[in-house]
């Protein structure tokens, strides 16, 4: 072979080789292209991952801090608190499960802002509960203090009237003792005034057809008793009009009385009440003086001692007996 056809070879070779090796120059950089593609497209999708992640981590520890904020000595606002901040917990952990998939990105980001809506209004909702919260404790210490000073006015006004009712027990005893003082010196007074009776002289009268009183000593015969007494002088009582009490009682212990003709009750002085006979008014002068009164009975006389008791002012200013055959 000659060396021209052996240079001619060579050059057939050497360019056979050079446009192999561009063919693979070619391929190797379409295919370091779409790797590069590739590499890209991936790179923009961490980057995207990242973003989202970056954005919940952001909402996350913001709606955390706010919450943190409104935290106090409430227990019930701090519990709610503590409750919101579980509900956040749960909402990243899902949010985070959608931005490992590309295809959930938009999702999370939807998510993320429905969060970011609910933090702001759960912190809307728990604000407005701690300024009611704090109006609500201002409210229970000025209602406090106005209780403090209210007991106090209860209490002072308690001792004056422990005070009030000690004198008004003094003024009690005192008064008790005076009406007490006042009522044995009236009794005394009374008893002083009242105008004792002496003489008292009981005759027994048939009456006759004719009007005429026939005196008689038998019980069964007496239609009419006459009962005569002295009221005696007292300078303690006054001149007036004087009612005396005549009281008879029958052998039998029984009051004899009748209060169609004139019967009654009075009062003695220890309050007991006493049943007489026949009541004689006299226009007392103050000096001794005699008075009489009669007594007709309806039924028949019993015989015996009957005892006689004259009541003035309430006690007896007398004593006397008679018998009846």
């Amino acid at each position: 072979m000659s060396q021209k056809n052996s240079q001619s070879q060579l050059i057939a070779v050497a360019s056979i080789t050079i446009v192999a090796l561009l063919g693979i120059i070619g391929w190797l950089y379409h295919q370091n292209s779409q790797k590069k593609q590739l590499i890209d497209k991936h790179t923009m999708e961490l980057d995207e991952i990242s973003q989202v992640k970056a954005e919940l981590e952001k909402e996350y520890y913001e709606a955390l801090a706010d919450l943190e904020e409104l935290r106090g000595d409430n227990t019930e606002l701090n519990a709610m608190i503590e409750t919101q901040k579980e509900v956040l917990k749960k909402q990243k952990n899902q949010i985070s499960g959608l931005i490992g998939n590309k295809k959930s990105l938009a999702a999370a980001r939807e998510e993320i802002k429905l969060l970011k809506e609910g933090a702001a209004e759960s912190l809307a909702e728990l604000t407005q509960l701690r300024e009611e919260n704090e109006i609500l404790a201002a409210n229970n210490e000025r209602l406090t203090e106005e209780k403090d000073i209210l007991t106090d006015e209860i209490t002072k006004e308690r001792q004056v009237t422990e005070d009030l009712m000690t004198v008004k027990a003094a003024l009690i005893e005192e008064k008790d003792g005076l009406t007490k003082e006042k009522n044995m010196l009236t009794k005394k007074v009374n008893r002083a005034s009242v105008i004792n009776v002496t003489d008292i002289d009981v005759q027994g009268y048939k009456l006759r057809p004719n009007g005429k009183e026939v005196k008689k000593g038998n019980a069964k015969n007496i239609d009419l008793l006459k009962i005569c007494f002295k009221a005696n002088e007292n300078a303690v009582a006054d001149p007036g009009n004087e009612a005396f009490y005549i009281r008879i009682i029958d052998p039998s212990g029984t009051p004899v009385a009748v209060e169609s003709m004139g019967s009654g009750v009075i009062v003695n002085e220890t309050g007991e009440k006493v049943r007489f006979t026949k009541a004689k008014e006299l226009m007392y002068t103050g000096t001794d003086a005699m008075s009489c009164l009669s007594w007709q009975s309806e039924t028949e006389m019993m015989p015996g001692e009957y005892a006689v008791e004259i009541f003035n002012k309430g006690y007896i200013a007398g004593k006397s007996s008679f018998k009846l055959k």
